[in-house]
């Protein structure tokens, strides 16, 4: 008996640094890894970095890794063992780009570990003003009218741009090519001057031409309007669609992150998330906060790669 108390005391001992070292944490800055280039979407990550900063009392540095549709900035966290990296990361990263890319240096949800759902945002579809579609059922109209001959503007292969209108081009039999571009703002700039006369774009992204009337809004692929552009019907509510197709952003971690700084994580980004400051500005950009945990945030990844896919191997979509 005395030995196994004495085994005890010893292995308590071992387990109080790093108990302390976890509840200490952060012990340095944090950098946040955002895969994509500069003005993109990680404008959410430096919304939240500085109430971040100040909750953990440590700078909380964003650092943009663009390339691969995501996969180079994802592969940097996977490597990271400095116990401060995080990953802020869009779905077509964490839930598309494994059934689109013929070689994967990592699986998200095998080789990283989930933190925080934080961002979601509807799609939408927009029209040059001067063209031919003043609706969304004006491209059925159109498409059918003139196969293969209506184009739309594509920012980059196998992204939720490209996904959103394979599965309408597939629910309603449409030969629509697409015209690739080298990210959104040549391709929102072309459809602006009416080279090309549709696209995909998000909300936030497009609000500016929208707003100004230089690109047509068409319709919202969420399930619900937006409070930034209440008018506009959603593709469901049009009876064009069945699902809603919504943008996200989340928070991941390295996968031998202790759970113990994961849950705070979680905690400290569901709290920001979801305070009035934050929630204000993601909603005048025609964004949305969100809040999950780990588990649920993963169980939702898993639906999302079932969902777009089953959409990329139906349109046999391969990123380019």
């Amino acid at each position: 008996m005395k030995r196994r108390v004495l085994m005890g005391a010893a292995g308590a001992m071992l387990a109080a640094p790093a108990l302390r070292a976890q509840q200490a944490w952060p012990t340095r800055p944090v950098r946040i890894i955002v895969p994509s280039v500069t003005g993109g979407f990680d404008i959410y990550a430096r919304m939240m970095a500085q109430q971040l900063s100040e909750m953990w009392r440590q700078p909380v540095v964003v650092d943009n890794r663009p390339g691969a549709n995501g996969n180079i900035g994802m592969s940097e966290v996977q490597r990271a063992t400095d116990g401060h990296t995080l990953l802020f990361a869009a779905v077509g990263s964490l839930s598309i780009n494994i059934s689109v890319f013929r070689a994967m240096p990592l699986d998200p949800i095998e080789d990283l570990a989930p933190v925080a759902l934080s961002v979601t945002s509807p799609m939408i579809w927009v029209a040059n003003p001067q063209s031919r579609i003043h609706a969304l059922a004006d491209i059925i109209t159109e498409a059918r009218a003139r196969p293969g001959q209506l184009n739309y503007a594509l920012p980059s292969s196998g992204t939720i741009n490209h996904l959103i209108v394979e599965a309408f081009k597939q629910k309603h039999n449409l030969d629509m090519p697409a015209v690739p571009y080298r990210g959104t703002a040549p391709a929102q700039l072309d459809v602006v001057s009416g080279q090309v006369p549709l696209m995909v774009d998000s909300l936030g992204a497009g609000w500016g031409h929208i707003s100004s009337g230089r690109m047509r809004a068409l319709a919202l692929t969420s399930r619900e309007r937006s409070p930034r552009i209440p008018e506009l019907a959603t593709a469901i509510e049009l009876g064009l669609e069945d699902r809603e197709y919504v943008a996200w952003y989340a928070y991941m971690a390295p996968k031998t992150t202790p759970p113990e700084i994961l849950a705070r994580m979680n905690a400290s980004l569901n709290q920001v998330a979801m305070g009035a400051e934050i929630g204000e500005r993601l909603r005048t950009m025609g964004s949305a906060p969100a809040a999950m945990t780990p588990e649920a945030q993963l169980a939702f990844m898993r639906s999302e790669r079932a969902l777009w896919g089953g959409i990329a191997r139906a349109g046999n979509i391969e990123a380019v």
